[in-house]
Parts: structure tokens; C-alpha cells; sequence
């Protein structure tokens, strides 16, 4: 679920809002200037960082792929296997 506020209603329920947001909830926070910010719980964010970075593994394996580089597919078989078992340890 997300939820829209803008700075002074932030301020005015500023526990309310974090307490949602631990909970799960993204608020999006508006400045009248126009800017704004979103808040979302650390281990959602924790998440998006993780796909950033395979998704950029990947980019970089699939470049070097397009060269005629990288490894065998035994090799990456076994790499993603390893990963797999890392990440369900980690988000199980």
C-alpha cells in the first residue's frame, strides 16, 4: 500500500507514519517546492539494492557473453546454485 503526505502532515503524524511504514507501507512525502522523497522500510530497500546488483552482474555477464568471454555453463550452473542457496538462507 502507498500513501501520499506532504511535509506538514508528516510532521503531524510523524509516529504513526513510521510505525506504517515498519509495517510495510511506502509514503511517498511531497515538498510544496515540488521535491520529494520516499519512505520505505529498510528491508524493502535492502531488497532493491540486492536486485540493482544482480541486475548489473547480469549486464555485465551477458556484455561478456555478446565477446566471446566468460564461463562455461557447468561453471555458471554451479555459481547460480551457490546463489540461490545464499539468497534463500538470507530471505527465508
Amino acid at each position: 500500500m502507498h500513501s501520499t503526505k506532504t511535509i506538514t502532515e508528516l510532521r503531524n503524524s510523524l509516529f504513526e507514519t513510521f510505525d506504517a511504514v515498519a509495517e510495510g507501507q511506502i509514503h511517498h512525502i511531497t515538498h510544496k517546492n515540488g521535491r520529494s522523497i520516499a519512505m520505505i522500510p529498510i528491508e524493502k530497500m535492502e531488497q532493491l539494492t540486492d536486485e540493482i546488483d544482480l541486475h548489473k552482474k547480469l549486464a555485465i555477464g551477458y556484455a561478456q557473453a555478446l565477446r566471446g568471454e566468460g564461463i562455461t555453463t557447468d561453471e555458471l550452473k554451479h555459481r547460480l546454485q551457490e546463489k540461490e542457496k545464499e539468497l534463500r538462507q538470507k530471505f527465508a
